[in-house]
């Protein structure tokens, strides 16, 4: 609806007349064709900003000059009572707010003192610069960074100017007298009466409004006792609504406050690093690329990184970052990293989340990067520990305020298994595949040196024997390689399972024989050697996340063969060869063709490398903050009110 009932501006200068000079001059410059009405109680105090613009008037009070203006013109005011400095195009957000809700009576703005629209901290005033920011920069960011900044109802209105709705005055009638008080007062019992009558204060949290100290002394506190025992005696609930509403951390007020501060300090961000042990795999290998990915981003203030123990070699790099205060917490206590908008655990959605992280962060979210443990029992020591598992990853999906999974295969069987938690909550965020270049530092395997391997032509496994990864398959693979007369040795390199292993299958299919090297988890320069070195990759693997390994064996130059089922054929491209199922022939054949001809090889390689090419670390952690800024926009929804 547009009402074409028009705007004007009532300044009135309750002292320091000259100082409201920036208020008039950048009204001007906001909107040229606004009105702007300036008033003090002599008039003589206000008469240089004629030359401003300005129609200068003489008012004994703020709500007298606002009254007189409003039975005269009919139109919607925005009443400023105390000197302040606008961004271009102030207004337009709130004046499209009052024109088209007729049931919105007053819009404030974020202000750098303005009570509990204070910004970028609740409920305490700063200066009127933050960092090198100014009332148009930061306005600037706050509209033009996603996501859209979306107005919010408050308590009541607040700041150095408010934007009064002529249907409001029409309805809850003119601003009280509120005698020897301020302007403000009168303000906040004008929205206090219209919430009476079903009307709403609203803050336009894309607008930010300076109130610099040199324009005079703030006035502070806010609301004098005697100003809040005034408004008791009138309105019985307003400490109730005042305490509700801007303390809650849970608030719409506090929701739109906490993604404003986001999008302009940057995001305070809790990673969990306690995965981060001795044993370099994949789920430490991607936990450290996108904590060193996040810290490079500009929009993002710190990364605080709780630890179980000493950091691991190969995540100092990550974790020295000057924007990462990483160090060891004791039974997952993070309340000494302070307050943080998003705490994130970026693996398995295993166990509780830590109690410290429902006092500590404004949101929370945990990756799943597989569904297979949920799903297969024998990975569990007993059907008991496995329905505890199960009920363990439902909890967890039922607290949190938001999923992120690696690959929409993922996300399917996240909605597959009917996991509790809304789909606009669950996102997916692939991997980076660029954690490795191929020209790292490389290592000869001791313990492969150590089981009497000798220089030869290799098959490589990477992972652990986990019976998913079906590396008992690959043992077939090459028994018919070898038939074949490719004179190749099988090396299987990967950490060692308590339950759920393909040992016995591993036994069974080549006992005794000497050209099968079954070898611990490598360190890192250990993997480079294998990668670097190997003939071949086998990977068939029948249940993953995401695959990383096809990527980190394609930046040394080595191909892969696999069944792209799922993720695999999601996220792999179009490989010029591929095995049509599990069958050890079909992977047999399609490794025969890699081996024959190294131009159909370096196809292999120049195809996966392709396909990783959008998947870098930079692209995962852009997108982890657009979910972070989405979710700290929505409602909270797990854990308790102290969040």
């Amino acid at each position: 609806m547009r009402t074409g009932l028009g705007f004007v501006a009532v300044v009135f200068a309750e002292d320091r007349g000259v100082s409201y000079a920036p208020t008039v001059a950048s009204l001007r410059r906001a909107h040229p064709d606004l009105p702007v009405v300036v008033a003090a109680p002599v008039a003589g105090d206000v008469a240089s900003l004629a030359a401003l613009g300005a129609t200068v008037a003489t008012a004994a009070s703020a709500p007298e000059i606002v009254n007189r203006v409003w039975a005269e013109r009919r139109c919607h005011v925005l009443a400023v009572t105390d000197a302040a400095v606008f961004p271009a195009a102030a207004l337009d957000p709130a004046m499209a707010l009052v024109e088209e809700d007729m049931r919105a009576a007053t819009v404030s703005f974020l202000c750098n003192a303005a009570a509990f629209l204070s910004f970028p901290t609740r409920n305490t005033s700063v200066s009127h610069q933050i960092e090198s920011f100014d009332e148009q920069s930061i306005t600037r960011v706050l509209r033009t960074t996603s996501p859209d900044q979306v107005p919010a109802p408050i308590p009541f209105c607040a700041g150095p100017a408010v934007l009064l709705s002529s249907f409001a005055l029409s309805a809850v009638g003119p601003l009280s007298d509120v005698g020897g008080h301020r302007g403000a007062l009168a303000l906040v019992d004008f929205s206090l009466r219209g919430r009476s009558k079903g009307f709403l204060d609203i803050v336009d949290p894309s607008t930010f409004v300076a109130r610099p100290y040199d324009l005079g002394p703030l006035r502070d506190p806010w609301l004098s006792a005697a100003e809040q025992s005034w408004l008791m005696d009138r309105h019985p609930y307003f400490a109730a609504i005042l305490r509700e509403e801007s303390m809650s951390d849970r608030s719409a007020l506090a929701t739109v406050h906490a993604t404003a501060r986001s999008k302009l300090m940057g995001l305070r961000l809790l990673v969990d690093g306690s995965c981060l042990g001795p044993k370099e795999m994949g789920t430490q290998v991607q936990t450290a690329a996108l904590i060193g990915a996040l810290a490079e981003r500009p929009d993002v203030e710190r990364v605080c990184v709780p630890l179980a123990g000493d950091v691991p070699p190969y995540a100092a790099a990550a974790l020295s970052h000057p924007k990462v205060d990483a160090r060891q917490v004791v039974d997952g206590d993070v309340s000494a990293f302070g307050r943080v908008d998003v705490a994130h655990r970026p693996f398995q959605a295993v166990g509780t989340l830590p109690q410290s992280w429902s006092t500590v962060a404004t949101r929370t979210v945990v990756t799943i990067l597989d569904l297979i443990s949920y799903q297969v029992g024998i990975y569990h020591a007993s059907a008991e520990d496995w329905m505890r598992h199960r009920a363990a990853v439902r909890a967890v999906a039922g607290a949190v305020d938001g999923i992120v999974t690696i690959s929409h295969d993922v996300r399917h069987h996240v909605r597959l298994e009917r996991l509790p938690i809304e789909a606009e909550r669950v996102a997916v965020v692939g991997l980076g595949t660029d954690h490795r270049h191929g020209d790292e530092l490389e290592s000869a395997p001791r313990e492969l040196l150590a089981r009497d391997f000798v220089a030869t032509d290799f098959a490589l496994v990477l992972g652990t024997n986990y019976a998913h990864k079906n590396r008992d398959l690959a043992i077939d693979v090459v028994v018919d390689l070898r038939k074949r007369g490719h004179d190749l040795s099988l090396v299987l390199a990967g950490a060692a399972v308590p339950f759920g292993s393909s040992r016995v299958q591993e036994a069974q299919r080549a006992p005794g024989e000497d050209w099968v090297f079954a070898i611990p988890d490598a360190t890192s320069a250990e993997r480079n050697w294998l990668l670097r070195h190997a003939a071949m990759v086998v990977y068939p693997t029948s249940a993953e996340g995401f695959g990383m390994v096809p990527y980190e064996a394609a930046r040394f130059g080595t191909p892969t063969v696999m069944v792209p089922f799922g993720p695999l054929g999601e996220v792999g491209g179009d490989l010029p060869v591929h095995a049509r199922d599990w069958s050890p022939k079909a992977l047999a054949d399609a490794a025969k063709q890699l081996l024959d001809d190294p131009e159909v090889a370096h196809r292999q390689v120049v195809a996966a490398l392709r396909a990783g090419r959008d998947f870098t670390w930079a692209a995962t952690a852009a997108k982890l903050v657009d979910v972070y800024r989405s979710l700290l926009a929505a409602p909270a929804r797990g854990g308790g009110e102290g969040r």
